[in-house]
């Protein structure tokens, strides 16, 4: 799990601006989430993301959607929301540890193979 003396000071900057644009989002569903994620994704790169910074991000994220929305999302609508930055911010799939619902673990897949 990500701790903050683990982070340098520009992977801080990027989670900082990540939860800030995630406060801002009025309300998280399928559609919105389908434009959010990939202008999220597009907003970290262009402030100095690099695709090393991605696995802290997304887990981030990902902790973001589990502990801290609540009642506001339904299990089912946290899981689309999951679902949705595999394929609009990560770009790879992972699999999720919850108890009591605090994340405990991000399982990452391999990252795509390019050739």
């Amino acid at each position: 799990m990500i701790t903050r003396k683990n982070l340098n000071d520009r992977q801080r900057r990027l989670l900082g601006l990540l939860t800030t644009s995630f406060e801002r989002q009025p309300t998280l569903d399928k559609t919105t989430g389908a434009v959010f994620y990939p202008q999220l994704r597009a907003d970290v790169v262009a402030a100095g993301a690099t695709e090393g910074d991605f696995e802290c991000l997304t887990e981030h994220l990902i902790g973001l959607i589990v502990e801290h929305t609540g009642s506001l999302l339904t299990s089912d609508a946290k899981k689309a929301q999951l679902d949705l930055i595999s394929s609009h911010f990560a770009f790879r799939n992972f699999g999720v540890r919850v108890e009591a619902s605090v994340l405990v673990a991000v399982d990452f897949a391999d990252p795509p193979t390019t050739h």
